[in-house]
């Protein structure tokens, strides 16, 4: 017994307590330095996170904003069970468009994704996935129309982001 029993301690114990599947640092070098025309407004904050045996990962970049009314959030998450995650899948199939608001389906750069625009707030919301546990969210301020918003989606390097093992 303590001959198979050792070997699985050891091997247990190569492995960092608290080790994550997925990591934020790995996709720090792949942010853009510039999206939708506005530079990068500080440093990209992560987080990988673990409760109740669920582990996630996210990496948020904000662009513009200081000294404009231009922002612009780009966040990557990786993990079944994030909230951003959990908050996709519960969309349901829907086109909605006012005056006011647009929400419907999208497809960029060949990824399924879901647009929030309201146009008397002057905002989008647009979240595409690009697997089954891997979500790349855009945020912007000052944006009431539907093309920039998609068109500042594609300068966003899906292929680089990925949701595997380190």
């Amino acid at each position: 017994m303590k001959r198979i029993l050792i070997p699985i301690i050891i091997f247990a114990m190569s492995f960092p307590a608290g080790s994550f599947a997925f990591d934020y640092k790995s996709w720090v070098p792949f942010i853009p330095s510039e999206l939708g025309g506005l530079k990068k407004n500080g440093k990209p904050e992560g987080m990988n996170m673990e409760m109740n045996n669920e582990k996630w990962s996210s990496l948020t970049q904000t662009y513009g904003g200081e000294d404009s009314d231009k922002e612009t959030t780009l966040t990557i998450v990786c993990g079944t069970n994030a909230p951003q995650m959990q908050h996709f899948k519960g969309i349901p199939k829907m086109k909605i468009e006012t005056e006011d608001q647009i929400m419907t389906d999208v497809t960029i750069s060949g990824r399924g994704g879901f647009l929030i625009l309201d146009k008397e707030e002057k905002s989008g919301y647009l979240m595409i996935l690009l697997d089954d546990r891997l979500l790349v969210t855009v945020e912007m301020q000052d944006c009431d129309d539907k093309e920039k918003l998609l068109s500042t989606a594609k300068q966003i390097p899906f292929d680089k982001f990925k949701c595997s093992d380190k």
